[in-house]
């Protein structure tokens, strides 16, 4: 029996070992919420027995037999700046005057001549079966082209209005308006010019920012390398976090694969101690507040700082804030400060009944399967967008952090805290997103095997035709031709009609006289 059992296991290991396959996984972004969603894909892809390599800025160091993370965590050195414009410019500023395009080709720069990066790149033994990368115009798409590999482009939120394109899904600004557009439920005229504008302006940014990233990209992969442009036509899959509550309805061909239901949610843990006295004693209720990975609250100007201390400490509830710094001179009583918060397990504790946040989706994410509701207090990017999908949802109250006065801040704490309204539309949302018949991680699992096993998907892509096209104007105006010539002859036929008309009957144009007048009377 002993020895039966060890031939099968022996087996299985063989049988394991044959269908396994090289993955290179690459996300660039130096920020956490990006890069947290996709881990537990690597980690199943591993335990699954492929051969995973991670590129990324935020290793997980866990140990496993097949599974390797290359660090790029210097990367977060430059994210400072980029936090920094976000932050402090509007969006149109940073299209209009193109503050990102310079930033960004310096960020690209630095992590693509990173030594483990470009040691990778000069293997000429390495080979890989399979390229999934984050979608950005980052040179680390040319590995497809080195490693001639299918390739699945990843985006932890909805996908951009290109990625989109390039799975020959359906665009269009107004009706699946651009994330970084906070727009509201109406379509006012304003707000769809506002859409398509935004929308456009970024395209044609991103667009200008290529010459120089191809440049970039040739310097490392070698002068043969094709255009990102080009590479990125070769894209195979799309996998995005998608969910009828922070995203827009639309429809999706079958390469593109939605991970919505909370795919980077983990298992429960016990609390630290400090933080589940804190919150067991809270017995009216705890409100948890944390600004996100990218949003320092110990950062926050002097002025903002102080309206959210003057608010907070006229708020009768436990408040845990997650703050970046040991100590916060001025601290109510009642708030307890943390520099690093657990925050899936804080949210899932019995007595967290409102979350104050930025924004970030999985932040939003997390509250919303924890089934707590929330104030949002926007700073960048889509957290615009996310915080106005949470006011007309109904899931909470936002807050403009560029105004904020006490007692409207106050007012929109109490409203949320007291009125079950707002928990009872989080909790009926959080079911409808998680009723599905397979997990975010089975489907991501089972895509990404399905394009290793046909080494690509080019045939689960939909059409793409040109703009023109798309619009029916080509179209439209051969319509709109052959009506008008139909107008202009049946004109010139009436007209000779008439004409013929007057003749028969003796019609004539022949002035009438002083006496033609009189013979009248």
């Amino acid at each position: 029996m002993l020895k039966l059992f060890a031939s099968v296991l022996l087996l299985s290991i063989f049988l394991q070992n044959v269908n396994s396959e090289r993955i290179l996984a690459v996300v660039m972004t130096a920020s956490y919420s990006h890069q947290m969603f996709f881990q537990p894909l690597w980690r199943e892809l591993a335990i699954r027995g492929h051969d995973v390599v991670v590129m990324t800025t935020d290793p997980t160091n866990e140990v496993l037999p097949n599974f390797k993370e290359i660090s790029i965590h210097e990367s977060y050195g430059l994210m400072k700046d980029v936090r920094n414009l976000m932050i402090n410019t509007s969006l149109i500023e940073i299209l209009l005057k193109d503050k990102w395009s310079d930033l960004q080709l310096s960020v690209n720069r630095f992590q693509i001549e990173l030594p483990k990066v470009q040691e990778l790149i000069q293997n000429k033994s390495e080979h890989f079966d399979l390229l999934m990368i984050e979608y950005s115009m980052t040179p680390a798409l040319a590995f497809q082209h080195r490693f001639n590999c299918p390739m699945i482009s990843l985006s932890s939120f909805d996908g951009m209005e290109v990625s989109h394109e390039l799975m020959g899904n359906p665009t269009h600004s107004v009706l699946y308006p651009s994330s970084l557009f906070a727009s509201d439920e109406n379509t006012s005229f304003l707000n769809r010019m506002m859409s398509v504008v935004i929308g456009n302006l970024f395209n044609t940014l991103q667009a200008r920012a290529v010459p120089k990233i191809d440049e970039l990209t040739r310097e490392s992969f070698g002068q043969d390398t094709p255009s990102l442009l080009d590479i990125l036509e070769r894209t195979d899959m799309l996998f995005v976090n998608t969910n009828p509550v922070f995203s827009a309805i639309r429809p999706f061909s079958p390469s593109t694969i939605s991970l919505a239901g909370g795919m980077h949610l983990k298992p429960e843990k016990p609390l630290p101690k400090n933080l589940k006295d804190f919150l067991d004693s809270a017995k009216e209720g705890a409100i948890y507040f944390s600004l996100g990975s990218n949003v320092k609250s110990n950062e926050l100007t002097p002025e903002l700082r102080e309206t959210i201390m003057s608010t907070l400490a006229q708020i009768p509830y436990k408040i845990l804030w997650k703050f970046e710094d040991d100590s916060l001179p001025g601290k109510p009583a009642h708030v307890m400060i943390t520099k690093w918060a657990p925050q899936q397990d804080i949210l899932r504790h019995k007595n967290v009944k409102m979350f104050i946040t930025q924004g970030g989706l999985q932040s939003l994410e997390e509250s919303l399967y924890s089934h707590v509701p929330l104030v949002v207090m926007p700073f960048f990017a889509d957290q615009l967008s996310n915080a106005q999908k949470v006011k007309n949802k109904g899931l909470g109250l936002v807050v403009d952090r560029h105004n904020l006065k006490v007692d409207d801040f106050k007012t929109a704490i109490m409203d949320v805290m007291e009125n079950p309204s707002y928990r009872n539309v989080v909790t009926k949302y959080a079911k409808q997103i998680q009723d599905t018949p397979t997990t975010p991680l089975e489907r991501a699992v089972w895509w990404t095997e399905y394009v290793l096993r046909h080494k690509g998907a080019q045939h689960l892509k939909g059409p793409r035709i040109p703009f023109y096209q798309y619009y029916y104007l080509d179209v439209l105006t051969a319509i709109g031709s052959i009506f008008l010539i139909i107008c202009g002859l049946l004109f010139v036929i009436v007209k000779y009609s008439i004409k013929k008309l007057c003749g028969l009957f003796n019609c004539s144009n022949r002035k009438v006289t002083k006496n033609d007048k009189l013979k009248k009377h």
